[in-house]
């Protein structure tokens, strides 16, 4: 017999990631989708939010800006699914479901895949868990996790991690429409936690070592605002790096270009080189022409 009460849901998403999940979830028989909720993001390049929108109206699905939405039409479904989502959602905490982007509990908090960029760690992965009103402790609905190799790009780890994201988001609808939903509680002793990170990061530290750099770089590119340096009183964005092996300097002193060779400077680091393969001026988008062999990056 038909089930006549089958479950719905809700999404609040952003970015591609959400993108990919609305994509999944639309070939998701099993479970209704009943609306989705979108936001725009100025802190990043590119936000899909024109994507997610156009998606939504093919499959003639509703789909509410997060400034015009009526939040008592969450009463209406049976569970919401926030994903990349970043803003306060006044609801039933039983019935929200949050993807965070991290195998919790490590990397509560702010910008995990970029911190697990950073730190060099061997896999990344998204985690769903029950919502609750502590910081990212609530009960485990399931994890999807894979392998990475450096160097790698934050653009083709969102490419990457999207997937986990795809395979998880079908799991949970499955189960939702199933009622087979079971929540396991976060070890707390294993919770480690990424800060917040805001313009200030963007910039580098070039006291670091050669291979962290590299790895931070790679991890503030598209779609995020770039990593960056000043030069001569003008900001540049470092769009293309290559960490080198270390030569003994004498004399040491992080930032200062070591060779220039073909519009590539050398920079020297805490320990290790970085050459700069290109980078752009943030002020006019025009790519950067080392020309100045004594030049100091800050």
């Amino acid at each position: 017999m038909k089930n006549q009460q089958m479950n719905s849901i809700a999404l609040f998403i952003m970015g591609k990631k959400g993108l990919a999940c609305l994509e999944t979830m639309l070939n998701c028989i099993s479970v209704e989708l009943k609306f989705v909720i979108y936001a725009t993001d100025k802190n990043v390049e590119k936000d899909y939010a024109d994507e997610i929108i156009a998606l939504c109206n093919k499959h003639n699905v509703l789909c509410y800006n997060r400034n015009s939405f009526d939040e008592t039409l969450l009463n209406s479904v049976s569970y919401y699914i926030a994903i990349s989502w970043r803003w306060l959602i006044k609801s039933d905490l039983e019935k929200l479901i949050v993807f965070h982007d991290s195998i919790l509990p490590k990397y509560r908090g702010f910008n995990p895949l970029v911190t697990a960029l950073i730190n060099g760690d061997e896999e990344i992965g998204v985690t769903a868990i029950f919502a609750n009103k502590e910081f990212d402790n609530g009960a485990i609905l399931g994890t999807e996790k894979t392998p990475i190799s450096y160097p790698i790009k934050i653009s083709e780890a969102i490419d990457i991690i999207s997937v986990c994201y795809q395979d998880l988001v079908m799991k949970i609808g499955k189960e939702i429409a199933n009622n087979t939903l079971v929540a396991t509680p976060q070890d707390e002793n294993q919770a480690t936690f990424s800060l917040w990170r805001d313009e200030e990061d963007y910039y580098i530290d070039w006291s670091l070592d050669a291979l962290v750099l590299e790895r931070t770089i790679n991890a503030l590119g598209f779609p995020y605002g770039g990593a960056r340096s000043k030069m001569d009183d003008k900001i540049i964005i470092l769009d293309e790096v290559k960490a080198l092996n270390d030569v003994k300097i004498e004399n040491r002193t992080s930032g200062k270009i070591l060779f220039l060779d073909n519009n590539q400077p050398t920079i020297v680091c805490g320990n290790g080189l970085i050459k700069i393969e290109k980078a752009h001026y943030l002020e006019n988008g025009e790519e950067v022409n080392f020309k100045k062999f004594r030049t100091r990056l800050k």
